[in-house]
């Protein structure tokens, strides 16, 4: 059988080009990958993943479950319901996440905070959000912020200021009020004083 062919081989390369361009793929683009083959020639099967006699018919589960049988990809349900795959050599599964999110920013903001809060342990400066790969404007930022201090589901994200007057975000989940403060302070003096 011509390599080229090969459905899994096509759903591998749609992932990895996926995630060379840092996007996620999901199971729709993946499947439309395998079935509309240069040529239009439908997929042929293979020892790895039989093809059903109607291409469209099923191929989303053969699909879905080869692919979770690669060491080399990795998928999570994204905040649509949709299955993301991404092979993390190319796409960290941190990335991913921030890609996921991007739709939601409240959502986008508090789970980086969480994140930063909890693994190492430290506040976040309010600015990197304007930075890639987030890249929100201050508007967004501060109608997510809105949204977040009017909700339930963002109780645990709170601020603190350092003497410079720059502000930081973090997680009472993991993080108290005073051990935030220091660590912005601490942050502050270390970019001031390397």
């Amino acid at each position: 059988m011509n390599p080229e062919n090969d459905p899994l081989l096509l759903a591998r390369e749609a992932v990895r080009q996926a995630s060379a361009q840092a996007r996620l793929a999901g199971l729709g683009e993946i499947v439309a990958a395998v079935a509309g083959q240069p040529g239009g020639e439908a997929p042929q099967a293979s020892a790895a993943l039989p093809v059903p006699a109607a291409p469209e018919e099923g191929l989303a589960a053969l699909l879905a479950e080869s692919l979770a049988r690669e060491p080399d990809i990795a998928s999570f349900t994204g905040q649509d319901g949709e299955t993301k795959y991404h092979m993390p050599a190319l796409l960290s599964r941190h990335y991913a996440g921030i890609l996921d999110r991007r739709g939601d920013k409240a959502e986008l903001i508090a789970a980086e905070v969480r994140i930063n809060s909890r693994d190492y342990p430290r506040p976040v400066r309010l600015e990197l959000f304007e930075c890639p790969p987030f890249a929100l404007a201050p508007e967004e930022i501060s109608a997510a912020l809105k949204a977040m201090a009017a909700s339930e589901a963002y109780a645990d994200i709170r601020f603190t200021q350092s003497p410079e007057g720059a502000v930081y975000l973090f997680s009472t989940r993991h993080l108290t009020r005073e051990y935030a403060s220091f660590l912005a302070r601490r942050d502050e003096d270390m970019a001031g004083n390397p």
